[in-house]
């Protein structure tokens, strides 16, 4: 049944006309994507309804070399935007690249290549041919014959001579000169003048205004200005201005960018809105925004345009940052909600969350510079699982969320922060990592009393192993031994003793003694609880196999510390 479903939907798709196809194609995967393009007898057309930005992504996500029947239909826009990534480096040109994804064209489509020759800036082909071969013209007075044994091996015409850079990619620079020679000689000899007599700086300036110019015009601005994204902006102040696009065409050119779009949390509250969405206008308007807000992030944070995992990592930010702006806009009211996604524009959207989560993070790095933490000299391994782990996601450069999915095979995933519960629970771990401030005070041990002591046939072995779970512990086994409440190694001959003691209810009673002692605040109280409730629970998971008369071997045990003298 399910078979017959996809069957009739891939039916349904190639009956479409081709830009209300390509609206559709990003949805699938980058195989898929490719084979309904080429599948279909009107696979250009289908292919130049892609974005640029859309098409060159399904070519990395395939991979340049499996792209070929790709690239045999790309339109010259598209082929351009591949180069515009591929070939550049911020502002030079990198030849090696460049002449890898020219023979990828001539490979794909030498009549493509050729067309694309012709309509490429031509201060761009100055500027590949210089760093590619070294040309030498003939003088008029030397006889070709007596020009071979000081000019270049090559020539086409016995007045440019010229060799190549690239020994390996010899075949196809004849072949390139060739087709220019053969199908317009006015064109290949005003090359071969310009990599004679032009000078390189200057071409490769020009080309690069140009570079520029046709990537702003598919929103992938320069650094300071992808910069903006980070300015902090109010909720309160978020004017509701927006302006969409005017009336699309139906039938003609390129879809808007769509790659931006997939990455939506199922449910989100973004998503949400966009599908109650039905105006064209508003739709293509949405799709740019994202798009543009992906490309910020990728050169504001100095990732790689041409890595796709780097694409769609910028893309996922986009999407969780713009579903939490408009969470926190609307209070999650889905009228709200879309009214917030028609007329604000998703970057002020954007640019409000991320003021909230550096925020939250902002004040994390204050307590690791100047509060209780920055006086272990191990900085944050003194925090136990999971809090260490929510602490270091919190600090990537935009904070993430630690988290464990899955109820069959759980696995730890990162995920940027999406809605208002996220951002909680967010400021909820560092209120939490805060909190336990007097009991790390009250365990009262310096780096030095540890030094050289730990016991090496134990779970923990080294300082850095050393948490806060294992020093309170450590004193609260101790004051169960003496009555005294000390952080002082457990001698390992009284270990059956202690842990006939050490239930995981006694060792409660005591550590809410401690908590309530030490923490006059009832937040504050409530917050360190967490933290140590979470230290009980894994003793009881590694205690519950055993009776109070058979002590696990201490070597298990990871809560305590051993002095085995």
């Amino acid at each position: 049944m399910a078979k017959d479903v996809i069957d009739l939907e891939a039916k349904r798709w190639t009956k479409l006309p081709p830009r209300l196809l390509a609206r559709h194609l990003m949805t699938l995967s980058a195989k898929e994507r490719m084979e309904t393009i080429i599948s279909r007898p009107d696979a250009e057309a289908v292919a130049a309804a892609l974005s640029d930005q859309d098409f060159y992504l399904t070519v990395k996500e395939i991979g340049a070399e499996d792209a070929l029947p790709l690239l045999a239909v790309a339109s010259l826009d598209q082929i351009t935007h591949v180069f515009d990534l591929e070939m550049w480096r911020k502002d030079r040109i990198v030849p090696g690249p460049a002449i890898q994804w020219l023979d990828r064209l001539f490979r794909a489509d030498p009549k493509r290549m050729l067309a694309w020759l012709y309509a490429a800036d031509f201060e761009l082909l100055v500027s590949l041919f210089k760093k590619w071969i070294r040309v030498a013209q003939r003088p008029d007075e030397i006889d070709p014959l007596e020009a071979v044994d000081f000019l270049p091996k090559n020539t086409l015409d016995d007045q440019y001579y010229w060799e190549t850079f690239y020994p390996q990619f010899e075949h196809l620079i004849r072949q390139v000169l060739s087709y220019l020679f053969e199908t317009h000689y006015g064109f290949y000899k005003e090359l071969m003048d310009h990599l004679l007599w032009a000078l390189e700086p200057e071409m490769e300036e020009e080309a690069y205004r140009f570079h520029r110019g046709r990537l702003e015009d598919r929103a992938i601005p320069d650094y300071y200005d992808a910069l903006e994204i980070y300015k902090p902006l109010d909720l309160r102040s978020i004017p509701f201005e927006k302006i969409p696009l005017s009336e699309p065409s139906q039938d003609e050119g390129p879809s808007s960018p769509g790659f931006a779009l997939i990455p939506m949390a199922e449910g989100a509250l973004l998503q949400r809105a966009l599908a109650q969405v039905n105006d064209s206008r508003l739709v293509d308007t949405l799709r740019w925004e994202m798009a543009a807000l992906a490309n910020k992030i990728v050169v504001a944070d100095g990732l790689a345009p041409d890595v796709p995992d780097d694409l769609h990592e910028a893309a996922e930010k986009a999407a969780a940052m713009v579903n939490l702006g408009l969470d926190l806009l609307s209070a999650g009211n889905e009228s709200l909600a879309l009214r917030a996604v028609q007329e604000v524009y998703m970057e002020h959207l954007f640019r409000a969350a991320q003021a909230k989560v550096f925020g939250v993070q902002k004040r994390l790095k204050a307590l690791l510079r100047d509060g209780w933490i920055a006086r272990w000299p191990l900085g944050q391994t003194i925090l136990d699982t999971p809090w260490a782990e929510r602490v270091a996601a919190l600090l990537h450069k935009t904070p993430k969320l630690y988290r464990i999915q899955g109820a069959k095979r759980p696995r730890v995933v990162e995920t940027f922060l999406q809605d208002r519960r996220d951002l909680h629970d967010a400021r909820t771990w560092v209120a939490v990592v805060e909190s336990v401030e007097p009991l790390f005070d009250v365990v009262q041990v310096t780096v030095e009393d540890l030094q050289g002591k730990l016991w090496l046939e134990g779970q923990v072995r080294v300082l850095e192993e050393v948490t806060l779970g294992v020093l309170l512990l450590t004193a609260a086994g101790t004051a169960l031994l003496t009555e005294r409440w000390t952080m002082k190694p457990i001698p390992l001959a009284q270990w059956p003793r202690l842990f006939s003691r050490a239930t995981p209810q006694r060792l409660e009673t005591l550590l809410q003694e401690i908590v309530h002692s030490k923490i006059q605040d009832s937040q504050q109280r409530r917050l360190a609880w967490i933290y140590v409730d979470g230290l009980l629970q894994k003793y009881r998971e590694e205690t519950e196999s055993f009776a109070p008369h058979n002590a696990p071997d201490a070597r298990l045990m990871s809560l305590f510390l051993f002095d085995p003298t």
